[in-house]
């Protein structure tokens, strides 16, 4: 659970991190230790979302608490002594951090902006001098005792148990001579400072994540052995399904649970037995009258504590009326040339398969779906879809819309993830690449970068490389290490290939070299 449920993101942070601790064993660059900078900030970034949700589920169990004392007492203590117990080990270690960094920044040292983020020293002076890494890892050991504690006895050999022991490992360490290293060394021992707070960082984030896990864990034991349920559907439940222009449409949205394992029985008042798929009643009508119609029953699920049935009434109520045509556009009335547009197109009282759809002479239209279709334009100008629909053998039309066609605009050029003006040489040498960026748009398209310049003066002489495609070269990069604070290196000549294959000219970019 508490390694297996990882999202793709933790995943990444949890891979970076285990190539950057392989590249400070081998060389601490300025590179390096700036991308160690990054990934620790994303570490915290992480955390701080699994604490939202940690509290989103202690507020479940306060609710629950609240509404039934009694049957949930003993997981609502468990849960309460679980957030103790892991705010207790979680703030120690932002304690020891601060530790660490004032040894090295000063009195108003903060782990969040370390100055000296190579010092080597003072992870060892304060981890290992000073006996805080054996202190640390007994701390980590009581914690893995108080969460095997909470679970129940015939748990403490399962998944959830068993993923303790490598999320929390602080056994010693093997050497490449092959001697063992105690844990705090290979964890705080001769490191650069970043290093060591990045890897207390990556201690609190896994203690938010087990949390997390065995919050889900405690919720899920409350009413063990009654009613099961091992599917939730999200429900839209609408009295009346037809309204009139100027009335009010009124819906009640929940989530519905049902056993896939023990499908229920659905019986109309008139002793009809309904089929039922994914624990749901399917009730159809062929050919109804335009008119309101209604009906009503009994849904029968066994009760697992008694094995009988318990019946639960239920009404619902239709409205047939005659047929017309609805023409959606699922972005805006617009079509932009060169790309997919989505159109819905539904007409009431007839079937998605009876529609015969066309498009003026400046498109095509492609039928992707029940009542989903596809729009390409190739100019600018005005097209018309038109809808009609065939019934009896006869086509009989029931509609049509007009829609303006446009280019799709321009996208911006950035160099990675900086903005243009000042930036550092550092930040501006570990980018890759040069991408083209279509802000606020209502596609999400694609213009992959062909080409570009970088320029800059160079003593009295302007030099420029050129690169195709996106990717910084080895000689731009090197052009910039050239520069000194305050002075400009530009990204110019910027091309992409927008999505109807044409090339688009992008302009430039300029950075102002701060240090």
């Amino acid at each position: 659970m508490a390694e297996k449920n990882l999202s793709p993101r933790q995943k990444m942070i949890n891979l970076m991190y285990l190539v950057l601790t392989a590249l400070l064993a081998l060389n601490v660059s300025a590179e390096v230790l700036h991308a160690f900078v990054k990934i620790e900030q994303s570490i915290r970034k992480s955390t701080k979302i699994i604490e939202t949700k940690n509290s989103e589920l202690y507020s479940r169990f306060a609710k629950l608490y609240q509404e039934n004392p009694k049957k949930v007492q003993e997981w609502y203590n468990k849960a309460q002594g679980l957030k103790h117990n892991s705010d207790s080990l979680f703030n120690y270690i932002q304690y020891l951090k601060t530790k660490v960094v004032r040894a090295a920044d000063g009195a108003e040292g903060n782990p969040a902006h370390i100055k000296h983020q190579d010092n080597n020293n003072v992870g060892g002076q304060v981890m290992i001098l000073e006996k805080n890494g054996v202190k640390l890892k007994r701390a980590i050991k009581d914690y893995k005792k108080f969460l095997i504690s909470i679970m129940n006895p015939k748990d403490r050999s399962g998944e959830l148990a068993s993923s303790l022991d490598s999320t929390f490992d602080v056994r010693d360490v093997k050497a490449e001579d092959g001697s063992m290293v105690p844990w705090e060394y290979a964890m705080f021992d001769q490191l650069p400072l970043i290093a060591v707070v990045a890897n207390m960082s990556k201690i609190q984030n896994d203690i938010r994540m087990t949390e997390n896990s065995f919050l889900s864990y405690l919720l899920e034991q409350i009413g063990a052995g009654e009613w099961k349920f091992n599917k939730l559907e999200p429900i839209v439940y609408a009295q009346k399904g037809y309204v009139l222009q100027g009335e009010p449409y009124e819906a009640k949205i929940f989530i519905a649970a049902y056993d896939t394992t023990q499908q229920p029985i659905v019986v109309l008042d008139n002793g009809t037995q309904l089929p039922v798929k994914n624990g749901k009643g399917i009730y159809k009508v062929q050919n109804a009258s335009v008119g309101v119609h209604t009906y009503s029953g009994v849904i029968k699920l066994k009760s697992p504590a008694t094995g009988e049935y318990v019946s639960y009434p239920f009404k619902g109520q239709f409205e047939v009326a005659a047929p017309s045509v609805a023409i959606s556009p699922t972005k805006m009335n617009v079509f932009y040339i060169g790309v997919d547009n989505p159109v819905a197109i539904t007409a009431s009282g007839v079937p998605a398969d009876a529609l015969v759809v066309n498009i003026g002479p400046i498109g095509r239209i492609k039928k992707v779906g029940s009542g989903k279709y596809m729009v390409r334009v190739n100019k600018m100008g005005k097209t018309t879809i038109s809808v009609s629909a065939k019934t009896g053998g006869q086509l009989r039309r029931l509609g049509s819309m007009q829609f303006r066609c446009k280019v799709v605009p321009d996208p911006k050029p950035q160099v990675g993830n900086l903005k243009p003006g000042p930036v550092m040489k550092a930040d501006l040498l570990i980018q890759p690449f040069v991408m083209a960026k279509l802000e606020n748009f209502v596609f999400d398209l694609k213009f992959p970068v062909v080409s570009f310049t970088v320029s800059a003066t160079i003593g009295s002489f302007t030099q420029e490389e050129e690169a195709r495609g996106p990717y910084i070269t080895a000689k731009q990069k090197n052009l910039i290490r050239q520069l000194r604070p305050g002075q400009k290196v530009y990204f110019e000549n910027i091309k992409a290939r927008a999505p109807d294959g044409s090339i688009r000219e992008l302009g430039t970019i300029s950075f102002k070299i701060i240090r």
